[in-house]
């Protein structure tokens, strides 16, 4: 399997005349999906990214550069998955019921006959409860159909000259704060302020656990330098947002 072959396989699933609109997130995944969606489609496919308060504000910015280094028409919407009890819960089915929001939104901002597609990967694991709500809403993942995994997908990101192909995996910020703590905008907002602070020193893989009392920051082994040299001014942070505690911790990813 190559670029051409996904390419080709885009272009057979797609109806003609048929509008495809790919869910962009920013990352390298559903970037490659949505250059060859454009690749074999024109301006056929469109890319769109939900934005809601679990999204970072990085992956958003991000997003929308990919699709204009692509040259595929983009469309942020915006909701809010908070309003969704179950959602809000943060139990183990967060997940699912945050991606049927996600569908749903999508569905009901398009044509009927619009055919969805995401980036999930063929290493992506099958049993992930996100993945429940694609299927009921029937998003085609062309990565997983042909096999493709994270290896593949970035080398293909990369001879495709994407900006974004060696871009660290990102997760949504709900999954900072401990399953059964319950989501709200105040702990959301902390973490994505203590990470976009240390994207700016240049740590570009970390991940800071939040449970309203303890901070604890995670970052990779090769960006410890950084981290310690800078770590007062991230205790100064996170104390003015009123974090109790900051920890940090390093992280094998």
């Amino acid at each position: 399997m190559n670029v051409d072959d996904l390419i080709r396989c885009i272009d057979h699933r797609a109806d003609k005349d048929r509008q495809v609109v790919v869910a962009l997130s920013g990352g390298v995944d559903s970037g490659l999906t949505a250059w060859a969606a454009h690749a074999a489609l024109a301006d056929r496919a469109l890319a769109a990214t939900v934005v809601s308060e679990l999204t970072p504000a990085r992956e958003t910015s991000r997003a929308e550069g990919v699709a204009s280094h692509i040259g595929i028409a983009f469309q942020p919407i915006s909701i809010s998955v908070l309003r969704d009890t179950r959602v809000r819960a943060n139990g183990p089915d967060r997940c699912y019921h945050c991606k049927y929001l996600i569908f749903k939104t999508l569905t009901e901002a398009f044509k009927p006959d619009t055919l969805f597609m995401d980036g999930t990967n063929a290493d992506d694991d099958p049993s992930r409860p996100g993945l429940r709500a694609l299927k009921e809403y029937g998003v085609w993942s062309p990565l997983r159909e042909t096999g493709l995994g994270k290896a593949a997908v970035r080398d293909m990101a990369r001879a495709a000259g994407l900006p974004n192909w060696d871009a660290p995996s990102e997760s949504c910020l709900a999954a900072r704060i401990p399953r059964g703590v319950p989501l709200d905008a105040e702990a959301l907002r902390v973490v994505e302020t203590l990470e976009a602070h240390c994207h700016g020193l240049g740590v570009e893989t970390l991940r800071v656990h939040y449970d309203d009392m303890v901070a604890i920051v995670e970052y990779l082994p090769q960006y410890a330098g950084i981290m310690n040299k800078y770590r007062d001014s991230v205790v100064a942070l996170a104390q003015r947002i009123g974090v109790r505690s900051c920890q940090f911790k390093e992280w094998n990813g």
